[in-house]
């Protein structure tokens, strides 16, 4: 008796954990559809480097939104219902569409597209490896989040002194960081499903919050395979 219960017991956690990491990856499809349907829009029906190079100081203000939201988004989380919080994140792939038209209009379409399958072929194969694997990836974390700035370090140098190999450098490092940061960040996601379970409301942005991560991980992935491999117009 006691062993059919767990049995139950465990088979209605692995199908809440399916249920929850399905609303997952579902917001981050939807941020990505968001992101590709202003990119495509705006690319083919306005000059967007035109309109940029026109006005560089609006280049700056949406950097600057871009990054000032990821920040709000992570740290009031917990104080934001979860409408508002998936109206920020909808916002925010919004506003990384209006980023990538100006890459639909520097690189090629067969790069781009190129760029996304790769991404989603590195992506989908570290999401597998992160949500299967019985190896705790914690100590992944420190190491990642310290290529991390480095790599910021290293993209915020570029803009200032240019430079073929280095923007290979910055191409490679940022696929193996990336990479990385998807399995991490999925068995991370996994994990903190635990810790709340059976409070909807928050599982609820704790996906939102999941979504979020991937979804800069995998964006992070396209931009790092059209530095090592785009073909520009």
């Amino acid at each position: 008796m006691s062993v059919t219960t767990n049995q139950a017991f465990g088979a209605t956690d692995a199908a809440a954990e399916r249920v929850y990491m399905r609303e997952v990856f579902g917001w981050m499809v939807l941020a990505l559809a968001v992101t590709t349907g202003v990119a495509i829009y705006l690319s083919s029906s306005a000059n967007a480097i035109q309109y940029f190079n026109d006005h560089p100081a609006a280049l700056w203000i949406l950097f600057i939104a871009q990054f000032g939201m990821v920040i709000g988004l992570s740290v009031a989380l917990p104080r934001l219902s979860v409408a508002a919080a998936a109206t920020l994140f909808i916002v925010y792939a919004g506003l990384n569409g209006v980023t990538f038209a100006i890459l639909f209009q520097i690189y090629t379409t067969g790069s781009v597209v190129g760029a996304f399958a790769g991404a989603t072929g590195v992506f989908a194969g570290m999401a597998g490896y992160g949500y299967f694997t019985t190896r705790d990836l914690t100590s992944w974390g420190g190491i990642l989040f310290g290529a991390l700035i480095g790599l910021i370090v290293a993209s915020i140098a570029f803009i200032f002194i240019g430079g073929q190999t280095l923007n290979l450098l910055i191409g490679w490092a940022g696929v193996i960081i990336f990479a990385g940061l998807t399995a991490y960040d999925v068995q991370k996601i996994k994990q903190m499903r635990t810790q709340f379970e059976g409070d909807a409301n928050t599982t609820q942005k704790l996906a939102i919050f999941g979504a979020l991560a991937l979804y800069l991980d995998f964006i992070n992935l396209v931009i790092s395979l059209l530095r090592i491999f785009g073909n520009s117009r």
